[in-house]
């Protein structure tokens, strides 16, 4: 201990002063200040007054028993954690028991070994002293964390209110030049069109990225809505697999799927599974070299739910990376992905999408041989039984029932 440093006070109840006597004159040869009660009542009025580190109480006294002291002093916020040492003859199990179970945090029988007792003491206050090292990291770390939640959620907003911004000269952008693409009002010469359509395409492909960023940014803040509904399967596929036929016939890809006839129907957001196999199928192509393969297959997995799988034969994903590839905005470095633009939002999205609709997405891929992406949905979502079921709107919250918004 230091100069400057005070003692540490211990706080010794007891009805008999001559055992309060020996127990403080063996403490205080170890530098400890004294502090003496005959019982329980006074035990807490000098407990309030003083605040002593340590506590070391009789059982059977006048007044207020050591149970009862124990209980007392845990109801208290400033009691809940200081250390109680019970010191009483009753050392039978329920006695010992009934201690443990008022608050004691630990038990010495009498008569004391008086050198046991000092040990007891000094490990009680190290230990007290790191609990209370965890407990204020604790607090930090939690004073952390809603910090770091609020800038998070400032965050979602922020991108929610740009993107809303950013949609309404948009569409402007857009509208004006598809219809100077398509001369509704006259046609242009050659040049000027090529320069339309160039500013329609930017446009559209800005307009899906607010989409996904604003999508992103719901799913974050748990404020994603599912419009359900029963989906035909082979027309969602079909859909998906014509919205990104053009891009994979420019980059000279193999694109098809593989339905079989008896599959059931889908239950839920027809607009969301849209979504979930474009940019799964975009992600495949837009990583595969010319004159690869990719495919979308769908099957009914064993436990009776609907299995997606997309695959192809790109340039893969090393394990390693793979958190990377799942972490919204993040995007795994190299010269083939260098070539492409994007916002590393695809998959992260398709992620949240197909797990608040309940399922669950793997992802197997080998650099160099291609990528596997499996989208796994429970049997609840499968309508064979339910064709009557009619279409409801569900909030995210709901870990069966929540989504996406279109793009």
């Amino acid at each position: 201990m230091s100069e400057n440093e005070s003692p540490t006070a211990i706080l010794l109840v007891d009805d008999d002063p001559i055992v309060r006597a020996i127990m403080r004159g063996t403490l205080e040869v170890d530098g400890y200040a004294i502090i003496e009660a005959d019982d329980g009542d006074e035990a807490i009025e000098l407990y309030h007054a003083t605040k002593p580190q340590l506590l070391v109480a009789d059982v059977v006294m006048p007044r207020m028993d050591g149970f009862t002291l124990c209980r007392e002093l845990r109801r208290h916020k400033d009691g809940a954690y200081v250390p109680i040492l019970m010191a009483t003859g009753l050392d039978d199990v329920p006695s010992i028991n009934k201690a443990y179970e008022a608050g004691a945090t630990d038990f010495i029988s009498k008569p004391i070994n008086w050198v046991v007792l000092g040990h007891r003491v000094r490990y009680m206050l190290r230990a007290s002293r790191a609990f209370k090292e965890l407990r204020e990291e604790e607090g930090r770390l939690l004073v952390a964390k809603e910090q770091a939640e609020a800038a998070n959620r400032s965050k979602s907003e922020f991108l929610a209110n740009m993107s809303h911004e950013l949609r309404t000269p948009l569409n402007a952008i857009i509208g004006f030049s598809e219809i100077m693409r398509d001369g509704k009002f006259g046609p242009l010469s050659v040049k000027y069109m090529e320069y339309a359509t160039a500013i329609a395409d930017s446009g559209n492909h800005l307009l899906t990225v607010i989409n996904n960023i604003l999508d992103m940014s719901r799913a974050e803040a748990n404020r994603l809505v599912l419009l359900e509904e029963e989906i035909e399967i082979a027309r969602a596929v079909a859909f998906s697999v014509g919205t990104i036929e053009e891009m994979a016939r420019h980059a000279e890809i193999d694109c098809h799927s593989e339905i079989p006839e008896d599959l059931p129907r889908f239950f839920g957001d027809a607009a969301k599974l849209r979504q979930i196999l474009i940019n799964l199928l975009a992600n495949a192509v837009k990583f595969t070299p010319s004159g690869g393969k990719v495919s979308v297959a769908v099957e009914q997995g064993p436990d009776g739910g609907m299995v997606f799988h997309v695959r192809d034969t790109g340039i893969g994903i090393p394990p390693e990376k793979l958190p990377l590839a799942l972490a919204p905005f993040g995007q795994v470095d190299s010269g083939f992905t260098r070539q492409h633009s994007g916002t590393g939002l695809g998959l992260p999205l398709t992620k949240r999408l197909i797990e608040l609709h309940g399922g669950t997405m793997q992802i197997d891929s080998k650099p160099g041989k291609g990528t596997t992406v499996t989208a796994q949905f429970p049997k609840e979502r499968t309508a064979r039984d339910s064709i009557d079921k009619p279409a409801t709107a569900v909030q995210a919250g709901d870990r069966r029932k929540s989504g996406g918004t279109a793009n």
